[in-house]
């Protein structure tokens, strides 16, 4: 009897502690509703995130503008330092008085380019020769002793310096997308001594520009009709931050500027080497010209 009750609490034991199997819920993928919604979702936020993230790019050029033209004018402010409050020959070729510029003339065919004892550039795609140019034309101008940088001269919302090199439609390299004031010793010199600049807080010093045919040629300049007449545009303004450009002033600081009118706009984004024969007239660009002509020193400098 104590054998046979000893097997049955056995048994009894081995019963209760048997694991038991637990059935899984069967998973299931998604539906193709369900997955047409996520991807919905999910275009949703792209298309509500990629503005603002080229709003954001586009600030950020913008701020890398505004300091490389800060230090163009640093380096314009030492050079009057040094030279009795002279301007700095604000041509791209030495001027009547024989006073180098600050950014000799670089054009294609490089071989033709005004730049002395240019750099070895044997080798090298036709736009590095061409940025080894522009770098050698600043450094051996009269604010390479200043600023030490070329690349102070590019804004990075110029895609100029993606195109190829040459002067047909489509063609156009440039590196350099500043230029300064005709008005400052430049091709239009009115003023030469920092000394007789009234309103320097006022004066535009630095100008972007947009020059489909290749780098920035001269100074800036526009059609003007002082005091208060029909300023258009001559030399074309830039518009590499979407809307905006930047400027940089005698006292140094630099601002933005947002475009106005739409001729002004469609003016500086062209890429059309023809089209300094065929520049907007002052009504159509009128709010932009007379803002731009009340800077650049021909009114009451």
């Amino acid at each position: 009897m104590a054998a046979e009750g000893s097997s049955s609490r056995r048994r009894k034991f081995k019963t209760n502690f048997m694991p038991k199997i637990i059935e899984r819920p069967k998973q299931r993928g998604f539906t193709l509703i369900e997955l047409l919604v996520v991807i919905a979702i999910i275009a949703i936020l792209a298309a509500m995130l990629l503005p603002a993230l080229a709003s954001a790019k586009r600030k950020a050029t913008q701020a890398v503008c505004l300091s490389n033209e800060k230090q163009l004018a640093l380096a314009w402010t030492m050079y009057c330092d040094d030279n009795q409050d002279n301007i700095p020959n604000f041509n791209t070729s030495v001027n009547a008085k024989g006073n180098i510029p600050w950014l000799y003339q670089v054009r294609q065919p490089l071989s033709t380019s005004v730049v002395p004892m240019p750099p070895n550039v044997t080798g090298m795609s036709a736009q590095d020769a061409q940025k080894t140019y522009l770098e050698a034309a600043f450094n051996q101008g009269c604010l390479g002793q200043y600023c030490k940088n070329p690349d102070v001269l590019h804004c990075p919302g110029d895609t100029r310096n993606t195109r190829p090199v040459g002067a047909g439609i489509n063609q156009g390299y440039a590196w350099g997308s500043v230029s300064a004031n005709a008005i400052l010793n430049g091709e239009n010199s009115v003023i030469t001594k920092r000394s007789t600049i009234k309103r320097a807080s006022e004066i535009i010093l630095w100008v972007e520009e947009n020059d489909p045919r290749g780098e920035n040629l001269g100074s800036w300049d526009m059609y003007t009709s002082p005091p208060a007449g029909s300023p258009s545009f001559e030399d074309s303004p830039a518009a590499f931050h979407g809307t905006t450009s930047t400027f940089n002033f005698v006292d140094g600081h630099a601002e933005p500027h947002k475009w106005l009118d739409g001729a002004t706009l469609a003016y500086a984004r062209s890429t059309d080497p023809n089209k300094y024969a065929n520049s907007p007239p002052w009504n159509q660009v009128a709010d932009d010209a007379v803002w731009v002509n009340s800077r650049i020193g021909v009114v009451n400098p």
